[in-house]
């Protein structure tokens, strides 16, 4: 019988243990079965059972939800799949018949481990588990031990895992899936995580059936290049003393030629956050379907400097720190810029997809001090045949500055070839400006749908109204300034039609929120078709859905600038359902706490008809 090796682990403070979950008490169960068959009504009772539809359902059905429940019963303390076999003789004869399901040892218990081990000769076994210093023998000796292990995935203390390092460096040789997740210690981060020990992988032979493998505060050498076939890599939060160089990350990477998907959540090489790691040489993995990058701006930016990412890959990236957004956010959407601009004649974008996220009140009470608990993000999607680029940006402590999610926008606009999309889809975009929109609807010539979402564009539909505004009081013909000529189809989904604008801050290319426009959305949208078609270019549809406040008056104006109207009757306003200050003022989404300060409130469709 194999000994455990020494604990090998350093400088780390203790670990509670996590929660215990609500616990599967097997004697009340039987204390409870052992009163009904005294009782004298078993005949009652399973009559009762035949009555029920749970109670029939086929053996294989069953055998299928047992399955479902020993793959995921390891995440759930002090709970075992084997107690499953003793609810009843059916549920018990069930499990006996199914092969499969003995393959899944339980390690919450001795003797059910023993037990599934006896029943599951002759196959692959999966080995789940959460280790604890009462089953951490037993997963030593069936790592070591077993024939034939499908997959292993173990959740541990940094403690715990440290006597299984040297089974899992070196695998069972059918393996096809490690998963490893090392809990976070309590008040500490990736910088106090030392494993005792560090050495490369253990030479060996090939390990062709290492298909997933994906590590959680690991030490890198359990990433070996042994796995030739390695299709799934996932490092998630790789300590900072177990990072590689830039080289010897490169050059393990280079020999997964069959990978599909590459995840890196910060688990970057050493150097890669000093500056740029351009070593001349590119990666090349031909059959990478996705990359999905979380960390900073050069992190990000230095890792897709040196992979060729195929045209129909998909490229993720999660920006969580942007400290250094001024000084580098430029070279990362022109490197992302520069691969979609070389694939787009073979995958064209044709979808583009804009969402802004924010959680907490804006401001705190009293003033336009922000609030310290406010949060807001940008996630800019890219679609052609399929998913091809998912950009987040924060949140973060600088995120909460309007001018950077525009700054944001604006680059990675300018950086992608947006020359095809045909269809776009805004969610609660309402922070970028009037002054704003204009340069970035330039771009899309081909423009033919937009979806609005959520809060309201103010600032796109102002953009488009003034620019057509123009255009159809011009005596000549001369269309080719005009924003979104091929413009057809309008979708607006889960929107206050009340809604009012804000006015742009006149110290920046940010709105003003002591200065409000009452100008109701739902009102905005029918100038801009009215003179739509004064231009002679009316929209084809207008669809409202799910929206709030929708004016039937307006609606009627509405039938004579566009060919199909539709609206969801359910969001109809009805008088005295909204107390508005007067008739004509708008909403406002509440930016405060409690009660704002005083604002300044202004007309401007008014305005502009009157100057008509």
């Amino acid at each position: 019988m194999n000994s455990l090796p020494g604990r090998g682990i350093l400088q780390l403070p203790p670990i509670d243990e996590p929660a215990p979950g609500k616990s599967f008490d097997i004697r009340k169960y039987t204390m409870a079965a052992t009163t009904i068959m005294k009782s004298g009504r078993v005949n009652e009772h399973r009559k009762f059972n035949t009555m029920r539809l749970v109670c029939n359902l086929p053996f294989e059905v069953l055998q299928r939800i047992f399955i479902a429940c020993a793959q995921t019963s390891f995440q759930t303390p002090r709970w075992s799949w084997v107690d499953l076999t003793f609810v009843c003789s059916t549920w018990r004869q069930a499990a006996l018949d199914c092969h499969e399901l003995w393959s899944y040892i339980d390690f919450s218990h001795f003797r059910s481990t023993s037990l599934s081990l006896y029943r599951s000769t002759a196959q692959p076994i999966s080995l789940r588990a959460r280790v604890d210093s009462n089953n951490q023998q037993s997963i030593y000796r069936t790592l070591h031990n077993a024939p034939i292990i499908r997959d292993v995935h173990l959740i541990s203390s940094i403690y715990d895992i440290g006597p299984l390092m040297g089974a899992l460096k070196n695998p069972n040789g059918a393996l096809e899936s490690l998963i490893i997740n090392v809990l976070r210690p309590d008040n500490a981060d990736n910088r106090d995580i030392r494993y005792s020990k560090r050495s490369g992988p253990l030479p060996g032979p090939r390990l062709p059936s290492m298909l997933y493998l994906e590590l959680h505060r690991t030490p890198i050498n359990l990433v070996s290049p042994r796995f030739t076939n390695l299709r799934h890599l996932s490092l998630h939060h790789l300590p900072f003393s177990e990072r590689p160089s830039r080289n010897d990350f490169l050059t393990l990477l280079e020999r997964f030629v069959m990978l599909e998907h590459l995840t890196l959540v910060h688990a970057f090489p050493k150097n890669v956050a000093a500056g740029s790691c351009n070593t001349g040489s590119v990666i090349n993995l031909p059959n990478l379907l996705t990359i999905s990058l979380t960390g900073s701006i050069l992190e990000l930016t230095n890792v897709l400097e040196f992979v060729a990412i195929p045209p129909t890959a998909r490229v993720q990236c999660y920006v969580d720190k942007t400290d250094d957004f001024k000084t580098n956010f430029w070279r990362l959407t022109k490197v992302i810029g520069t691969h979609f601009h070389a694939t787009t004649l073979e995958m064209p974008l044709d979808t583009l997809t804009i969402e802004v996220r924010q959680d907490s009140n804006r401001f705190t009470n009293g003033g336009y001090i922000i609030n310290p608990a406010f949060r807001q993000s940008l996630r800019v999607r890219a679609f052609g045949a399929e998913p091809l680029l998912d950009l987040v940006i924060g949140p973060d402590a600088n995120t909460v500055h309007d001018e950077l999610i525009i700054s944001a926008l604006t680059s990675v606009w300018d950086a992608l070839p947006l020359m095809n999309v045909c269809n776009m889809v805004l969610q609660n975009l309402d922070i970028v400006t009037q002054k704003s929109w204009p340069r970035l609807l330039y771009s899309l010539p081909k423009l033919r749908v937009i979806e609005m979402i959520g809060h309201c564009p103010s600032g796109l539909l102002w953009a488009l109204l003034l620019n057509a505004r123009s255009h159809s009081h011009l005596e000549h013909e001369d269309m080719s300034t005009l924003l979104l000529p091929t413009l057809e189809d309008i979708y607006l989904h889960n929107i206050d039609c009340f809604a009012g604008g804000m006015m742009t801050s006149p110290w920046g290319p940010v709105n003003s929120h002591h200065d409000l426009d009452d100008s109701r959305f739902l009102e905005v949208v029918f100038a801009y078709l009215e003179d739509r078609q004064r231009c002679s270019l009316p929209l084809r549809s207008l669809s409202i859905s799910h929206c709030v406040n929708v004016s039937k008056t307006v609606l009627n104006d509405m039938r004579a600038c566009v060919s199909h109207l539709l609206w969801d009757h359910r969001g109809l306003y009805k008088e005295g359902s909204l107390q508005l200050e007067t008739e004509r003022s708008a909403v406002y989404r509440n930016h405060w706490p409690l009660q704002p300060p005083p604002q300044r409130h202004y007309f401007r469709l008014q305005t502009l008809m009157e100057l008509d």
